[in-house]
């Protein structure tokens, strides 16, 4: 039998030059975030991501970007409209990794599998900070405050910022607050006003027309709603782009699934033990859970293969619970999420599951009376 030739060795692979590129975008947009004219070069990561996409584009006889300017023009596209092959790198045909000119929670999740992505490292670093000062402070109550900020409010007027920072919870976390916030870009201003969002409450940016607005969040569950409008002389807070990613976006589902527990009876722990899982009810024979928003089931079967959580000795069940939105994105999200990940597929420590089911896992343990 004769064997198909091996791609040459110099050939990088298009899942290598996919998170490289999604790394010197990351790296660009946190470098033009200040508002400074920016200078060249370009990130390292950008100038890496056209050779290795150049070397792949010359092997499969495909056009290729000519420079980082074309570079950044393709990674507006959707992945399904490269010339490229890009067969085994993680992505989805409809997926890119800019809109309207901003990095995607894809871009995120690809750009977060380098150690050198600086958003990556900022929000360990800030969380790492936050956890050690409550837990040093004895004041898991802080931390939870912290969160739940994050994630209720990813955008916040000024002087509502400094009352909430009057709260004796936040107060002791009062600088690092501050730290997961930025100012609102210029761009959300119009008419003397910053807009923001009634599905998710971050900003609302203009597209082409300067007409149109929408949720810069892609993973909003209400996108089109309106929410309430600041005055920008007054100023406005904006979360960090890797907090609303990694934070905010899977704690709508985390505090939409306390609420729905809650209503049957039972008291929930958000974060128990400084972040240990991400929820954890019933006090006799616990059940703990770690609650995911990837866009992409194969990327986070491709993260859960590299880190699961710890599950606590005393917990009888473990779950990986994928939010609802990301489910309704993709149908089969949770087969296709255990297919790539051996260890959280039935019959193991940690099962992966939807929202749904895993309320009605707890519904029925309720109603069981167990």
């Amino acid at each position: 039998m004769i064997e198909p030739p091996s791609d040459p060795s110099w050939l990088p692979t298009p899942q290598v030059a996919v998170a490289q590129l999604a790394s010197g975008i990351l790296e660009y947009a946190q470098q033009t975030a200040s508002g400074d004219a920016f200078r060249l070069p370009y990130p390292a990561n950008l100038q890496l991501a056209l050779d290795r996409l150049t070397l792949l584009a010359w092997h499969q006889d495909a056009p290729a970007p000519a420079s980082v300017v074309e570079l950044l023009q393709l990674a507006q596209e959707p992945f399904g409209d490269w010339k490229i092959d890009l067969t085994d790198a993680d992505v989805d045909p409809d997926e890119s990794l800019l809109i309207y000119g901003r990095p995607t929670a894809t871009c995120e999740e690809l750009g977060s599998f380098r150690g050198d992505v600086e958003g990556e490292i900022r929000e360990n670093a800030l969380l790492r900070a936050v956890m050690d000062k409550a837990r040093a402070a004895n004041a898991p109550r802080s931390y939870v405050a912290f969160r739940e900020l994050l994630i209720r409010q990813p955008a916040i007027a000024a002087i509502e910022l400094d009352a909430r920072l009057a709260d004796p919870d936040l107060a002791l976390l009062a600088n690092e607050v501050r730290q997961a916030y930025v100012e609102a870009p210029p761009e959300a201003m119009a008419d003397g006003v910053i807009r923001t969002c009634g599905g998710c409450g971050g900003l609302r940016l203009p597209l082409d027309d300067d007409r149109t607005w929408m949720c810069e969040d892609q993973s909003c569950p209400a996108s089109g709603t309106a929410g309430a409008d600041h005055p920008a002389s007054e100023g406005v807070w904006w979360l960090r782009r890797e907090l609303c990613t990694f934070i905010t976006a899977p704690g709508r589902a985390e505090l939409r699934i306390a609420d729905a527990i809650r209503k049957l009876g039972i008291p929930v722990a958000l974060w128990p033990n400084f972040d240990a899982c991400d929820i954890s009810i019933f006090v006799d024979r616990p059940w703990v859970a770690d609650i995911k928003a990837w866009r992409n089931p194969v990327r986070l079967a491709r993260r859960l293969r590299e880190r699961l959580f710890t599950v606590p000795p005393e917990a009888e069940r473990a779950y990986v619970v994928v939010g609802q939105e990301q489910v309704k994105a993709h149908p089969r999200y949770v087969a296709r999420l255990r297919q790539a990940c051996p260890q959280v597929r039935p019959g193991r420590r940690i099962v992966a599951v939807s929202e749904a089911e895993f309320i009605g896992a707890v519904k029925r343990r309720v109603e069981a009376g167990a």
